[in-house]
């Protein structure tokens, strides 16, 4: 029993600490690969916290959906709230290249200078 149970917990170490060699990463060296590198890291930062929430609603959406039992206004309500937990998904997919869309708009590169 106490073997089995301490496999488990190194194994669950192991797999937790796996995501840390991530923060093994190389940190920019100039002003400007800080800029790109800070608005790219808020972005996808920004763009996950807003994916999993719009995740979710959209759980709690089907469950006052499967929940209405025949009440229209509740349907209407769980209707509603799919739709904007599926806007919600659509903007966290957008943001993940919202520097990308933006460049293409312009025409051009953002400047990222330092001054």
């Amino acid at each position: 029993m106490k073997k089995k149970l301490l496999a488990n917990i190194a194994a669950t170490t192991v797999i937790a600490a796996a995501p840390l060699a991530a923060f093994a990463a190389v940190l920019p060296t100039s002003c400007d690969e800080l800029l790109v590198f800070i608005s790219d890291t808020v972005a996808k930062t920004l763009a996950a916290f807003i994916g999993a929430i719009s995740i979710v609603i959209l759980l709690v959406a089907a469950f006052q959906f499967l929940t209405a039992g025949g009440d229209a206004e509740k349907v209407k309500t769980a209707r509603t709230t799919i739709t904007w937990a599926v806007v919600g998904l659509a903007v966290a997919l957008l943001s993940f290249n919202i520097r990308g869309i933006v460049e293409t708009f312009l025409g051009d590169t953002i400047p990222t200078t330092c001054a």
